[in-house]
């Protein structure tokens, strides 16, 4: 507070107008949507693809809604057919075990977004270590999900459990809140 002439001004400072930092990111078929290594009881596949493809160093906030659009193609073989981002019509690639004789990524979204099809698009919260923070979740060509608390980064990736010979990539925009602040001066008596 300060002293103003005729009273007293009041500084307060009040949540404005979210806005929306858009990040764009390729997410190669071959890119694990987390890291198994670190998240060993959400393990899956055989582990032979890439890293997942990581957004971080964003001001992510519990509650705060992060969306996503994406657009392209994957296979699962080298000339196989072309997957968009919400994957095999007809191949669930969720609860069932794969030709890994693993279970897919898909097996630990929520089940209240399933279906996850082969190929899908997938994401993660995790924390400042890699670790999955809350439930991973089906981004597809286009999802709206709540940052958990603990979120420090978004992890994305493919829904497979062979990786090594998948091919192509998805463009991947992500809008993810800000928050700015504005400072009000309000005098008083």
């Amino acid at each position: 507070m300060r002293i103003v002439a005729m009273g007293m001004a009041l500084l307060a400072l009040t949540a404005g107008h979210v806005q929306a930092r858009e990040v764009t990111v390729i997410v190669p078929a071959t890119a694990m949507p987390w890291n198994p290594g670190i998240n060993g009881k959400k393990s899956f596949g055989r582990r032979d693809g890439s890293r997942p493809v990581m957004i971080a160093g964003q001001h992510l906030f519990e509650g705060g809604k992060v969306r996503f659009a994406a657009s392209g193609e994957t296979t699962t073989i080298p000339g196989g057919i072309a997957i968009g981002p919400d994957g095999q019509a007809d191949f669930v690639a969720d609860d069932n075990i794969g030709n890994s004789g693993l279970v897919f990524p898909g097996h630990y979204v929520d089940r209240a977004t399933r279906p996850v099809k082969l190929n899908a698009l997938i994401g993660a919260f995790i924390d400042a270590d890699g670790r999955v923070v809350g439930a991973p979740f089906l981004v597809g060509r286009e999802a709206t999900v709540r940052v958990p608390a603990g979120a420090m980064g978004i992890a994305l990736g493919i829904n497979d459990d062979i990786y090594a010979d998948n091919g192509g990539s998805l463009s991947v925009t992500v809008d993810i809140p800000e928050v700015s602040v504005i400072v009000e001066e309000k005098e008083g008596q």
